[in-house]
């Protein structure tokens, strides 16, 4: 006797079950909708953030175009404005000018004429100041102590002087413009005794004075001219225009006048 169908059918097979691997399929599938949506969320995310960042980007770009020129304005303007204070801080600035009348005093030891080194810097000083200003002159006056005669003071006096007039002309300060006189001891600037008084009486005064270049040469003398000259000199040239002698003009002629001829009687 043969099997049946159903026999065959419900034999030994084991039996299908769908329900579980149906529903792992499902899940399989809604995540990976799940991750597709994810991801195109994070792209869409990750796009406007770049966006963003662009424009940003864009909008600062422009803004540092646009204050450049502003800012290159603005700092031409104050170098411009700095320029100009300080034009006018030079400008405004005060000069010095050298006054009209400068004193100084140079120094010496008891009973000599020779400069020490103090005297020497002075007029070092002095000279460099009269090279610099040559409408400036200068009286020396040479002084002493009260020791000594008036006499022997006052040849000493003008030893100091000449000794500081021969410095500063050996600096290049022409002699036309130096002046000296002594003063001997009539010139003390006290009287007592002391070391201290009397080096200040030892001394040669300085008197620099603007005076002006045409005040401190003398004017040549005028030429006469000589007898010599005046005996050569033309007559006819120191004759005035129009002037005329009778030596100096022909003798004139007057033309005969014309005698009319006797007519004849009818």
């Amino acid at each position: 006797m043969q099997p049946s169908a159903s026999q065959v059918a419900s034999g030994n097979i084991a039996p299908m079950i769908k329900g579980p691997e149906k529903a792992t399929k499902e899940v399989i599938v809604l995540a990976g909708v799940v991750l597709f949506l994810g991801g195109l969320l994070a792209t869409a995310w990750l796009y406007s953030q770049t966006g963003d960042q662009v424009t940003a980007s864009l909008a600062t770009e422009e803004v540092e175009h646009a204050s450049v020129p502003g800012l290159l304005k603005k700092s031409s303007a104050l170098h411009q404005t700095g320029a100009s204070s300080t034009h006018s801080a030079q400008i405004t600035a005060p000069v010095l000018s050298t006054p009209e009348i400068i004193h100084a005093d140079v120094y010496f030891e008891v009973g000599r004429k020779g400069l020490t080194d103090e005297g020497k810097a002075q007029l070092t000083a002095q000279a460099a100041m009269l090279k610099q200003h040559e409408d400036y002159g200068v009286l020396i006056q040479g002084y002493t102590d009260q020791q000594g005669s008036v006499s022997y003071n006052k040849q000493l006096g003008m030893k100091r002087a000449d000794t500081v007039k021969a410095e500063l002309v050996n600096t290049g300060i022409a002699e036309h413009r130096i002046k000296t006189v002594s003063l001997g001891e009539e010139g003390v600037l006290c009287v007592d005794s002391s070391d201290v008084c009397r080096h200040m009486n030892r001394r040669v005064h300085l008197e620099v004075r603007k005076i002006g270049q045409e005040h401190m040469v003398m004017p040549s003398a005028p030429t006469t001219p000589s007898d010599s000259s005046e005996t050569n000199i033309d007559p006819s040239s120191t004759m005035g225009e129009g002037s005329t002698t009778e030596e100096s003009l022909p003798p004139s002629w007057s033309e005969p006048a014309l005698i009319p001829k006797p007519t004849k009687g009818r």
